[in-house]
């Protein structure tokens, strides 16, 4: 992913995302992503802006922000766009499901253990 500040963008980032969608870049506005609280006016500064989700596609979608007629190379359809990004919500998941069955895990094994060395350490003191 590569970010486009809103300093390359002309007019509402919102209506710069659609028409790089129809063009057939997958992007997205950044304030879908980013994380910090909106009362920090830096904060506002860096969610304005959006994210080229392939590296590939962030020349074309420079390009044709500054000229609206340039030809996109790397064009995806609508359905490949779909794809790409339910793919990566499913390795999202996949990816969470694993820390957090790794957590519980240890988590238990830590509680299993501090039972061991309790018991030990009672029926060594009676």
């Amino acid at each position: 992913m590569k970010f486009i500040p809103c300093a390359n963008i002309k007019g509402g980032i919102i209506e710069a995302e659609i028409f790089l969608r129809e063009q057939g870049i997958l992007a997205t506005d950044a304030s879908n992503y980013a994380n910090i609280p909106r009362y920090d006016s830096a904060a506002r500064k860096i969610k304005e802006g959006i994210w080229v989700h392939l590296n590939h596609q962030y020349i074309d979608a420079l390009k044709v922000l500054e000229d609206p007629d340039h030809s996109v190379d790397t064009a995806l359809t609508a359905e490949q766009m779909k794809e790409i990004e339910c793919s990566a919500r499913q390795a999202l998941f996949h990816a969470s499901s694993r820390l957090f069955s790794k957590l519980a895990t240890y988590i238990l094994v830590s509680a299993l253990i501090g039972l061991v060395v309790y018991v030990i350490y009672s029926v060594e003191k009676a």
